[in-house]
């Protein structure tokens, strides 16, 4: 009788173990999606608002130049990156440099540095990678005297 109640038992704490591990991996996860889902849907929204202001005849230039930002680099070198890269290339606002972590595996006619470069000052780093914006930021703030805004402020503000 004593060992089939340990045994019982024994199924009982073990079960109600895997299930607890089980449950917290599975939160993990939801979590994990939750935060992409949250970072891509960010990015509809602020494309949609570029795309609305295209349509509108409102360039990123146009902030840029009425707030008094003549030349700038860009932080973050992805698809957001590169569309504001695209938008400014041909107009008077001097882009002097890209920052990326992935500087070496990328491709581009524009300097792509890391944050351990040498880093020249500008008049605004714009940072194009929202969800990350704070913590970029207060890297940034450490290495330059430039203003440091983010991509979405000027969409948003535009």
């Amino acid at each position: 009788m004593k060992k089939t109640l340990i045994c019982v038992l024994s199924t009982l704490i073990g079960t109600a173990l895997g299930t607890s591990v089980v449950a917290c991996l599975i939160a993990k996860d939801i979590k994990k999606e939750r935060e992409i889902t949250n970072r891509f849907t960010s990015y509809y929204n602020l494309l949609n608002q570029w795309v609305m202001l295209k349509n509108e005849g409102k360039s990123l230039a146009s902030y840029l130049l009425d707030n008094e930002y003549k030349s700038v680099a860009i932080y973050g070198m992805g698809e957001i990156g590169m569309r504001l890269y695209e938008e400014l290339k041909e107009t008077s606002i001097k882009i002097k440099y890209a920052i990326d972590k992935n500087a070496d595996s990328l491709y581009s006619e524009l300097d792509i540095l890391t944050m351990d470069d040498e880093l020249e000052e500008v008049d605004a780093i714009i940072v194009s990678v929202p969800y990350a914006f704070d913590e970029i930021a207060g890297n940034l703030r450490n290495r330059v005297n430039s203003k440091i805004i983010s991509i979405e402020d000027i969409v948003f503000e535009l």
